[in-house]
């Protein structure tokens, strides 16, 4: 049975998700403010738990807290997002030819690792679902700059694959949507297991290249919700 504390908790998560996915959508253009009471009465909601949702907000680097003037959304242009993508078609093809030429076995397992936890995690789906997605998306993408081993690589890119916009984009798609994704990620497996750097940098280019159109057309049908009055 559910007890009242878990019930509050529970109003805060739906709230911040709420907020985050307006967020992300682009449902808010960058520098609007987020004020508490506002959005507490439309949301129907009390202070409290808007005011613990902006506060995580804040802390994903998707809004911003400024003394004395409140907060705001974080400035992501269309412009950042589509650098953010194009910078990774340019270089991260490259780190997935590199590791598949330079991985090992134990490379191999930790993405096969990956897959299985983010496949499990979208057959499962659940209120931790997207969390879940992300955090073996993150190790998978991560793993394979790790066995590039180019120091050069990863100071460009690692910044770049976890970079805020792009983590939250996961509360934009749908189940198909990442299950095609997963499939790249196979794919990309593949390649790495036969040590073909040329398949794994293709399909790499394809699985950014796809994400990215995904992205930007989640992103325009959210936008073309209007913004909340």
């Amino acid at each position: 049975m559910e007890t009242g504390a878990s019930k509050v908790e529970r109003g805060k998560d739906k709230v911040y998700e709420v907020l985050r996915q307006r967020v992300v959508g682009g449902r808010y253009k960058p520098g609007t403010q987020l004020k508490e009471e506002p959005l507490a009465r439309e949301l129907g909601v009390s202070r409290t738990p808007v005011r613990t949702a902006l506060r995580r907000l804040v802390e994903e680097g998707l809004a911003t807290a400024d003394a004395g003037q409140g907060i705001h959304v974080a400035a992501w242009s269309e412009w950042d997002i589509e650098e953010t993508f194009q910078l990774r078609m340019l270089l991260e093809p490259y780190a997935a030819s590199l590791a598949a030429e330079r991985g090992d076995e134990e490379m191999l397992k930790i993405l096969k690792d990956s897959n299985d936890r983010m496949a499990s995690a979208i057959r499962d789906g659940g209120p931790n679902s997207v969390e879940k997605i992300q955090a073996a998306n993150s190790t998978f993408h991560r793993t394979i700059l790790d066995y590039s081993a180019s120091p050069r690589l990863r100071a460009m890119l690692e910044t770049i694959i976890d970079m805020p916009i792009i983590v939250r984009s996961f509360h934009l798609y749908e189940r198909a949507q990442l299950e095609q994704s997963l499939h790249h990620h196979q794919d990309l497996v593949l390649a790495m297991e036969a040590k073909d750097g040329e398949l794994a940098r293709q399909v790499m280019r394809l699985h950014l290249r796809m994400s990215y159109h995904r992205f930007m057309k989640r992103r325009s049908e959210y936008q073309g919700l209007g913004a909340p009055g």
